[in-house]
């Protein structure tokens, strides 16, 4: 019978993947999402062969005004370099200075660092190119650039200087140094035109554009529009259902509300009524006072009492007759028995 560790071990030699940390994995994110969708102007210079990688490369420089992306890149390559120092010793980095390749074949066009890429059958010269993403081989780590177009050459007129503008502008102390001052057009500053207006405003034109062709390309894809299609179809029914249940409970709390309310306005009328007599009463009896008070106060005032005719009772009514006779008969009868 054979063993099962070495059918192990020649199990893993054969399908050896490689292992990324999550460190490597979190600089890879970065770096991708640094550089990734760059639009920048450079030079194909040169193909040379790496050996490190044992192929060739092409190498491309950055303009001179691209001066952003080139310590972006300088800061991406320090990040690269100090982490797999350690880890990889044997990584190269397609972002190098000009002591890899030595002088430029544009001096005073380029910066100081050069890319090594991948084109495919391109020549020589100046181009717009737009970062797609960065790879990270088993031994090498590159861009992938796209190239958007070629730069058009305008040479633009220079102005002619004229040793009577030269004298207007600079004080007449010697003649050698106005010599070597007409000599030098460095130090003449030269006028903006409308020429560099539309220059300008040509080269927005096409970043613009490279960045709308970029996103119609990577971005407006099938699958894209059928993630977006069913994003938004899950997103109505959510909202349906929600403003379906919501008028529900809404429904619900305005039924019971007006049970309760009308429990409570049954059960409270009774009170609220008494209530209300009660300060009816209270409000009244009091104005009654007040025009008691006012009528004796006001109205009386300054007239004379009227006599009192019931002070002593009179007696010579007929009521009182009628009794004042009966007494007498009855007095008159008791005599008469007692003299019999």
């Amino acid at each position: 019978m054979s063993d099962p560790s070495v059918l192990t071990n020649n199990s893993n030699r054969g399908t050896s993947v490689p292992m990324i940390s999550p460190q490597e994995m979190a600089l890879h994110s970065l770096c991708k999402h640094l550089l990734k969708s760059r639009l920048f102007r450079g030079f194909y210079e040169q193909r040379r062969y790496v050996e490190q990688v044992q192929t060739y490369r092409d190498i491309v420089s950055l303009q001179r005004t691209e001066k952003d992306l080139e310590k972006l890149l300088r800061d991406v390559s320090q990040k690269l370099q100090m982490f797999y120092l350690s880890q990889n010793q044997r990584m190269w980095i397609g972002v190098t200075n000009s002591a890899a390749i030595g002088a430029s074949q544009y001096p005073g066009q380029t910066l100081d660092i050069y890319i090594w890429v991948e084109l495919d059958e391109l020549a020589f010269g100046q181009y717009w190119f737009i970062i797609k993403t960065v790879k990270f081989r088993e031994n090498e780590v590159t861009l992938k650039l796209k190239t958007v177009r070629p730069v058009e050459f305008e040479v633009a007129e220079k102005p002619t200087l004229s040793t009577r503008n030269l004298s207007q502008s600079l004080p007449l102390t010697d003649k050698s140094t106005v010599t070597a001052e007409s000599q030098d057009p460095l130090q003449v500053s030269k006028p903006v035109e409308w020429k560099d207006f539309q220059l300008l405003f040509r080269q927005w034109g096409f970043a613009i554009r490279g960045s709308i062709y970029e996103f119609m390309v990577q971005d407006i894809t099938k699958k894209n529009i059928k993630n977006l299609l069913r994003f938004l179809i899950l997103l109505s029914v959510s909202l349906l259902s929600a403003l379906l249940m919501t008028l529900k409970f809404i429904g619900i709390f305005i039924i019971r509300f007006m049970f309760e309310l009308s429990r409570f306005t049954h059960v409270l009328t009774p009170t609220v009524l008494k209530i209300i007599d009660v300060f009816n009463k209270i409000i009244g009896g009091f104005f009654i006072l007040l025009a008691m008070i006012w009528k004796d106060a006001v109205v009386n005032r300054g007239r004379p009492q009227p006599p009192n005719e019931f002070r002593y009772l009179q007696y010579n009514r007929p009521m009182y007759k009628s009794v004042t006779y009966i007494r007498e008969r009855q007095q008159n009868a008791n005599d008469n028995n007692d003299w019999h």
